[in-house]
């Protein structure tokens, strides 16, 4: 188990600003957004020489340690570069700290005389297996969880009596091209499971999963584990009442190189230039796998801000495709907002200038943000997928390059300066 955090530092709910500056309910530092001809936040958006490359490094630099599961020590290794970026930054860092299920685990899958990739469908079933798999089925899953298709396996699976169950699995996530490699599945912990230790495998194993079935060495057990939220101020010396948030994921299956790390690196950037003009908070948020399990138990036991704005970048950010010249150009992603995108002027335009669309409903962690803040405060949320999304394949040479991160930074800032001139 891991060692708990100490106690955590910058507390970030009222209470704490009430109690560490006396700002509650005042407008911080006397800061006025100012804005420029046409409504639009003034800011140097536009003419920062270097930002490309800027958001490639922080790519390049979270993605280095590899597997971003909760919990895991490589992923408690990139929490600390964050934070030492966030300072590099000039951010006061700080933590929210929290105990969490952790599910831990080992398994050897052997498909004819060949191992194979796995990952398990976490908290599905716990114990330990030795054999043959005794349930093996091709599911093709058209969401990252709560898929009907698996879903539907799972069920026949604990009804046939099975002891352990193999999936292989195909991504068909959209309008991307389809996926056979590995893929990760969210799950909640907080949610029934069949009992059913279930293990995912490549979609390009089914044909040979049919036909020799799966040897597997398998183990599980939950345990209790403690991670944190990171957090960090910039543009004030105090935390304040009434911060411009910028809030991302910072955790997945495996490498997250698009799914999280661009995200990451134009929410770093946006931070910090959202300071020159009102202080602002960054939360970034870990067990995102597990259905969001972090941003909900920090924003339903320690956020109580009133929050001037609320900006979440979240998965895919600045995912790629590759053209058949072998460019790359920014992939679908889509944005939903409060107020409605196309009630705030040249926000659906500047957006779209990055191939972000109108959103259904709230993406991701936009939905529990909404559902702590409610309808009053501005909130902006923005994510999408990709072909290689939660795959081993979601590298940087693969899945994102510098032109395309300031592509998506440039509209992304633009309507970020769209929502706040719109709510001033």
């Amino acid at each position: 188990m891991a060692a708990p955090l100490g106690t955590s530092t910058g507390r970030l709910s009222r209470r704490a600003v009430v109690a560490t500056a006396g700002l509650a309910g005042t407008v911080a530092l006397g800061v006025t957004p100012a804005f420029g001809r046409a409504g639009r936040v003034a800011g140097r958006h536009g003419q920062q020489p270097g930002l490309d490359e800027s958001l490639h490094t922080s790519v390049r630099g979270y993605s280095q340690f590899g597997v971003h599961r909760t919990g895991t020590p490589s992923q408690e290794q990139a929490l600390g570069w964050l934070e030492q970026e966030l300072r590099r930054r000039g951010g006061r860092v700080g933590s929210w700290g929290y105990d969490f299920p952790f599910y831990d685990w080992h398994a050897d899958v052997r498909v004819g005389q060949h191992r194979v990739d796995t990952v398990p469908l976490y908290f599905e079933g716990e114990g330990s297996f030795s054999g043959r798999a005794d349930f093996v089925r091709p599911v093709t899953t058209k969401l990252d969880g709560n898929d009907p298709a698996v879903l539907g396996a799972l069920a026949d699976a604990k009804a046939a009596g099975a002891r352990l169950a193999v999936l292989a699995t195909n991504a068909a996530l959209g309008t991307n091209p389809s996926y056979d490699g590995l893929i990760g599945y969210n799950s909640d912990p907080d949610l029934p499971k069949t009992g059913v230790p279930t293990l995912l495998v490549p979609g390009r194993v089914a044909n040979d999963l049919a036909a020799y079935g799966a040897e597997v060495e398998f183990s599980a057990r939950t345990t209790t584990r403690r991670t944190r939220v990171v957090t960090a101020w910039f543009g004030t010396r105090k935390p304040v009442a009434d911060p411009v948030v910028v809030t991302t994921p910072l955790t997945g299956w495996f490498n997250c190189a698009a799914e999280r790390a661009t995200g990451l690196a134009v929410a770093l950037e946006l931070a910090t230039d959202l300071a020159q003009e009102h202080p602002v908070l960054f939360v970034g948020n870990t067990a995102h796998e597990l259905y969001n399990y972090g941003a909900r138990r920090y924003l339903a036991e320690e956020f109580d801000l009133e929050p001037r704005a609320v900006f979440h970048l979240g998965s895919a950010i600045g995912a790629t495709r590759q053209q058949p010249d072998g460019s790359r150009v920014l992939g679908p992603r889509a944005a939903y907002s409060q107020p409605a995108n196309a009630t705030v002027p040249d926000l659906v335009d500047d957006l779209s200038v990055a191939n972000i669309g109108v959103a259904a409903k709230w993406p991701g962690e936009g939905q529990v943000w909404h559902d702590r803040l409610g309808d009053g405060v501005p909130l902006l949320s923005v994510a999408g997928n990709f072909r290689e999304f939660h795959s081993p394949d979601d590298v940087v040479s693969v899945s994102t390059d510098p032109a395309t991160l300031r592509q998506a930074y440039d509209a992304i800032r633009a309507g970020v300066a769209d929502l706040l001139a719109f709510t001033a």
